[in-house]
């Protein structure tokens, strides 16, 4: 397959993968999570440690430049260390790089130069590793609208189960409204054009916006979401319990903005985030800013 066919990043717990309609390649190996685009680099979180929960703090940041012709990737580059091994989704926000620290519920939020941090807690404290804290939320995302932040509180693992929700934070990421989301373990914040936001509703495998289900994407559990001006990838993947989920493999769905299918393969992995390479996706916080 041409590189140039190569439209899409795509992350996960077994590599990063490059993707487009006809097929994808592994381009590197380890375990991801979140992972964005800034002017042409690849970054991404990576976990050191497989056991996700330890509190070893083997997570790390790298930027990868990619070239734009044939979409290979160079040497990566370590930002910042030290973070816990059970960070998901970051975007820059503003310029400055945010982490989701889902399992000790905060949002990293790196100074420019990555010298130092800030933390915030928009759902409040919680620990994931003590035991049925009733303050946890698991939060897993974050997206926007270039000014305003959205961060999703998923609820997975809760009990007893109850629908996901959203915060929104102003510029100094503080929490000015919070609503719910219907859906059960949701994943991904993407906020369109006109403001709608679109989320995956993650267990029941759909598609949806805060009134309902817009589709019913697959049977599979739908995490990664990315739109562009007139494509949409969404991912999915088996589910399983902790120990077997970096094991779990995945499904790519390619569509227009229609949502009319376009194309859809599987994956040897689960896709935990996706992004356009080109940078021109609305789930990127800074670019959906310039539209």
């Amino acid at each position: 397959m041409p590189d140039a066919a190569f439209t899409h990043l795509v992350a996960s717990r077994e590599g990063l993968y490059v993707a487009g309609i006809d097929g994808y390649e592994r381009r590197r190996d380890g375990l991801f999570f979140g992972a964005t685009i800034r002017d042409g680099m690849v970054w991404v979180f990576e976990a050191l440690d497989e056991n996700l929960h330890a509190r070893t703090n083997r997570g790390r940041i790298l930027r990868i430049p990619v070239d734009p012709a044939t979409t290979a990737f160079g040497p990566a580059e370590v930002m910042a260390e030290g973070l816990d091994n059970g960070c998901h989704q970051i975007d820059f926000i503003h310029g400055r790089l945010v982490v989701v620290d889902t399992y000790r519920q905060k949002l990293v939020v790196f100074r420019d130069d990555f010298s130092a941090a800030d933390l915030h807690y928009p759902a409040g404290q919680a620990d994931a590793g003590a035991r049925d804290d009733p303050g946890y939320v698991h939060m897993n995302g974050i997206g926007g609208d270039g000014h305003n932040l959205y961060v999703m509180l998923s609820h997975a693992g809760v009990q007893p189960a109850r629908v996901s929700e959203v915060i929104r934070l102003d510029k100094s990421f503080q929490p000015v409204e919070r609503f719910s989301l219907p859906g059960l373990m949701c994943h991904d914040l993407v906020v369109l054009e006109d403001g709608r936001l679109i989320a995956n509703g993650s267990m029941g495998g759909f598609l949806i916006d805060r009134q309902g289900i817009i589709a019913q994407v697959d049977s599979l559990l739908t995490r990664g979401l990315s739109i562009g001006a007139d494509d949409v990838v969404i991912g999915s993947s088996t589910f399983g319990d902790r120990e077997r989920r970096i094991a779990a493999t995945g499904r790519l769905t390619f569509t227009g903005r229609d949502l009319a299918l376009r194309a859809r393969y599987d994956l040897p992995a689960a896709p935990t985030q996706i992004r356009r390479l080109d940078g021109r996706d609305l789930s990127i916080f800074d670019y959906r800013a310039t539209i």
